[in-house]
């Protein structure tokens, strides 16, 4: 008898049905892990508050239903679920990893507009130890590798996707659905570009949460609204809400209230700068260490610095951040446009706003106009928050940097350019100019990472470990800082120039543990020196806690100036409303109060002051020229 063998039996073909249900189950189930990665990298304190306002709240099941969309779309192109979920989840670590990192140095999450700072890579890497650098790498490589191994064994044996054993009809219905589902997903994600459009879908959804936007505090507002929530609610949009009154005659009446206010104030002034260098120095990270409570240092940093403060006017300012805004800061000194009356989604006008325009209103060409030669140095890379462009705007003669300045000396194992290097080519520029010179200095002396910077750290007790590395590596900087500030200022006293100086920290830097945040307060936090020197003498004038938009107000009543209209409103604010940054308001005796409890007088100033920056940056500048005359440099 004959017996042919028999023949394998044929593969069992999953149906659609079965393979997509799988697919959309196994996609859920990694979209609920991965969105919690993301969640947990804004976790600070209060767990349970936070477990409660968000894992079972409407913003993580909203937050989860964006993760999986991204799924889906790559799990569509790639026809890969287990490929796709590991893809995904290495951008996801590294997203909660940069997130976690940021709230640490600066206390304030990842925003839109930090994609920028993609552009400088070595600039990202000094900003983080070489340790969590590896850590993190490793942990990429891991996800990686089990992905493919995993992917490759597995995949396989789970339900395949649209596998060929499918006869034509299927095969075409799987595909169509497979784009479908893409092409669904695709349209869903684009609408979140739109996030802060009204009426926007995506925004309803988050605001069915009982939790309102915390635009005053944005991790708050990360934790309230989920990351993905505070991640959409940051998305570019107009920087300012018209104002309900705004129109050409409302903003004629305000310049002629304001061109009155100036006269009144030039009848009585005798000065000028019009023959006088002007220096802003923006001194990176310089704070007073001994006003925090939590430590003490061995001995005072800056002791030449207290004693100029002595005797000039000076204060404190009230910066934006902890551990970064520079560029903000610098923004609003150079401008008098305050960062707390644009949207809060405005969080750095350099790269959101000023870029956008071919020409931007500021200090640059008012001092243009008087005579001045506008100079920026800034002793770093010029790609950082778009300074090159940002300056171009502005209307700056020319930018000196680190690769065009005269020196560029370190100090002991600092990784930046020193101050004493960048006074001197301040120093340089003002000796072999004919003109009298504007000059913004930014410098980076004192930015972090500041372990080991220095061969002698200030001694500190009170913290160990790294932290108090940290801080007397940073405290000793700031030594040198301060001499060699007062070395500057001695050598234009007596250069025979005629110079007038504002110089100024732009926030406290991003090295202190949650202790010595605990034993402060979070003004006290927020707190710079500040202080105005003249070479022609200077008299002792304690300021209150002051924004920078009133930098150059005060400038000008120390040299005994006339002021063009914009100044004369921003001296009328600040002496009604000396400090501002988003939700915080602050009176000339300390007092935070609501806008809404000024008295009316000053309602209507900072309402003034409000029109004013809506008419000079998106608006259509109907009174620019009669307000600021020479601020857009022709």
């Amino acid at each position: 008898m004959h017996y042919e063998p028999a023949k394998p039996r044929a593969a069992a073909v999953p149906s659609t049905r079965r393979t997509l249900i799988w697919g959309l189950r196994f996609s859920a189930i990694a979209a609920i892990g991965l969105t919690f990665v993301l969640e947990l990298s804004g976790l600070i304190t209060g767990a349970p508050k936070w477990w409660a306002a968000n894992l079972l709240g409407i913003s993580f099941v909203a937050d989860i239903l964006v993760v999986w969309l991204i799924l889906l779309v790559l799990i569509g192109v790639t026809n890969r679920v287990v490929l796709s979920t590991g893809l995904l989840g290495v951008f996801v670590f590294v997203v909660a990893v940069a997130n976690r990192i940021k709230l640490n140095l600066r206390s304030e999450p990842l925003y839109p507009s930090d994609t920028d700072f993609l552009r400088e890579p070595g600039f990202l890497t000094t900003m983080v130890s070489p340790a969590v650098l590896v850590i993190a790498a490793l942990v990429v490589a891991g996800i990686v590798v089990a992905t493919v191994v995993l992917s490759r064994r597995r995949e396989r044996k789970l339900i395949g996707y649209w596998p060929k054993g499918l006869s034509t009809p299927k095969r075409l219905a799987a595909l169509g659905a497979r784009v479908a589902i893409v092409g669904i997903a695709v349209a869903m994600l684009a609408n979140t570009l739109q996030f802060n459009d009204p009426g926007n879908r995506w925004r309803q959804l988050y605001e069915v949460s009982p939790n309102g936007w915390r635009n005053w505090n944005q991790v708050t507002n990360y934790q309230a609204h989920g990351f993905i929530g505070g991640f959409l609610y940051n998305m570019p949009t107009l920087a300012m809400d018209t104002p309900p009154t705004y129109s050409k005659v409302t903003m004629e009446t305000l310049a002629a209230r304001y061109e009155h206010e100036a006269a009144r104030i030039n009848a009585h002034r005798t000065g000028s700068l019009d023959d006088t260098n002007v220096v802003f120095v923006l001194s990176e990270s310089f704070s007073d260490p001994t006003r925090l409570d939590g430590f003490k240092l061995a001995e005072d940093p800056i002791p030449r610095t207290r004693a100029l403060m002595g005797s000039t006017a000076s204060g404190t300012m009230l910066a934006q951040l902890l551990g970064g805004g520079t560029a903000n800061m610098e923004f609003e000194t150079l401008t008098g446009q305050s960062i707390g009356l644009f949207v809060p989604q405005l969080q750095s006008p350099y790269q959101q706003l000023v870029t956008q325009y071919r020409d931007y209103p500021s200090a640059v060409g008012w001092f243009a106009s008087h005579g001045h030669t506008p100079i920026a140095i800034h002793p770093f890379n010029t790609g950082m928050y778009k300074r090159k462009s940002v300056y171009k705007a502005f209307g700056f003669e020319s930018f000196i940097h680190d690769s065009t300045m005269a020196e560029n000396k370190r100090i002991d194992d600092s990784e930046f350019i020193s101050d004493e290097s960048a006074f001197d080519e301040v120093e340089r520029q003002i000796s072999k100019s004919e003109k009298p010179l504007m000059i913004n200095l930014v410098t980076m002396q004192n930015h972090i990472p500041m372990d080991d910077s220095y061969d002698d750290p200030i001694k500190v007790s009170g913290i160990g470990g790294g932290q108090a590395n940290r801080v007397g590596n940073y405290a000793r900087g700031l030594a040198h800082t301060d001499e060699a500030l007062a070395d500057f200022l001695e050598d234009l006293k007596e250069s025979g120039e005629k110079t007038v100086v504002v110089f100024y920290g732009d926030h406290l830097p991003g090295i202190y543990g949650s202790d010595v945040k605990g034993a402060n307060s979070t003004l006290r936090m927020r707190e710079t020196p500040f202080l105005l020197w003249s070479s022609e003498g200077n008299q002792q004038r304690p300021l209150p806690v002051t924004s920078p938009i009133f930098f150059l107000p005060l400038l000008y009543d120390v040299a005994d100036a006339p002021v063009p209209p914009y100044f004369a409103l921003l001296e009328r604010l600040r002496t009604r409303v000396s400090a501002i940054e988003q939700g915080r308001f602050l009176t000339p005796n300390g007092d935070q109060v609501d806008p809404a409890d000024l008295p009316p007088d000053a309602k209507q100033v900072l309402e003034d002051a409000r029109l004013m920056q809506y008419d000079a940056s998106i608006g259509n500048r109907y009174v620019l020229d009669q307000m600021w005359p020479g601020a857009i440099r022709k």
